[in-house]
């Protein structure tokens, strides 16, 4: 009876043991099976910013925020919430409508997923050409967001910052004197 007994629980301990193992291997599995598709996810996330981006398309830029999405301009105080985002959007638009987007493009250096959550850095850059055909610009933005799995599995944009990829222009040499110039001129006087 003793040794039924041992045997039994050698059984179950082997039993035990193999099915934890083929769970984790299913785990592992289901785990890069689910990076692959928040990937895919986000990278349909990015393709749809692009595609609005150089329609001008508002509804559909919106549609990719959380509602409670932040979002953070040089100069400026950050804007909370779709309405306010929304409002702010439509005036920048609003804008642009006398400009022609030749084209805009996003390069991620970096988007990492952390559960539902995750961040991506980059630089977002386009150009613009007034319909009355006059100077293209371009322009590049450095830029940080942080991205939302809804509970649909859709990605969303939560909070997004960004400035001016290129250094602002020097200031002529003469508005900028060194502490030294003033001291000297303050001696002077």
């Amino acid at each position: 009876m003793r040794n039924c007994s041992l045997l039994m629980f050698l059984l179950v301990m082997v039993v035990t043991t193999t099915l934890a193992q083929r769970n984790r291997v299913q785990s592992e599995a289901e785990q890069r099976q689910r990076i692959e598709d928040d990937k895919e996810a986000i990278q349909k996330l990015h393709d749809k910013d692009i595609e609005a981006s150089i329609a001008l398309d508002t509804q559909e830029l919106e549609s990719l925020w959380t509602n409670d999405i932040v979002t953070m301009a040089p100069g400026g105080p950050p804007v909370t919430g779709i309405e306010a985002n929304s409002k702010k959007l439509e005036a920048e638009v609003a804008k642009l409508k006398s400009t022609q987007v030749l084209g805009f493009n996003e390069q991620w250096q970096e988007v990492r997923i952390e559960g539902d959550w995750a961040y991506e850095w980059g630089s977002m850059s386009g150009r613009l050409q007034p319909f009355s055909g006059g100077k293209e610009t371009d322009y590049k933005l450095n830029v940080m967001r942080v991205l939302n799995r809804q509970p649909d599995g859709i990605w969303k944009i939560a909070r997004s910052i960004y400035n001016d990829a290129e250094p602002a222009a020097a200031k002529p040499a003469e508005q900028e004197k060194k502490p030294e110039e003033k001291k000297e001129n303050k001696l002077e006087e």
